[in-house]
């Protein structure tokens, strides 16, 4: 345990009320660049103040793949 209060101790959740250990890469958000738990690890669990922007980048990433995945009917030749 010296070794952690040397290093600063080990990380808390940012979600208000927990308190437990960070959980490493997966922890942490990329919207609101804040460390939580495995459980508050997603943006609709801790509620997060970029919402908005992981919204939009879902949606844009959802109409990318429905472009990619959109059938367009070969033309017809006409012959004469």
């Amino acid at each position: 345990h010296l070794v952690l209060r040397l290093r600063g101790g080990a990380k808390k959740c940012n979600h208000e009320g927990c308190t437990s250990k960070v959980a490493p890469i997966i922890g942490d958000c990329k919207y609101c660049q804040h460390k939580f738990c495995g459980s508050h690890r997603l943006p609709e669990t801790h509620c997060c103040a970029a919402m908005d922007a992981c919204k939009a980048v879902a949606f844009e990433k959802n109409a990318a793949k429905l472009e990619n995945e959109k059938c367009v009917a070969p033309k017809l030749v006409k012959c004469c």
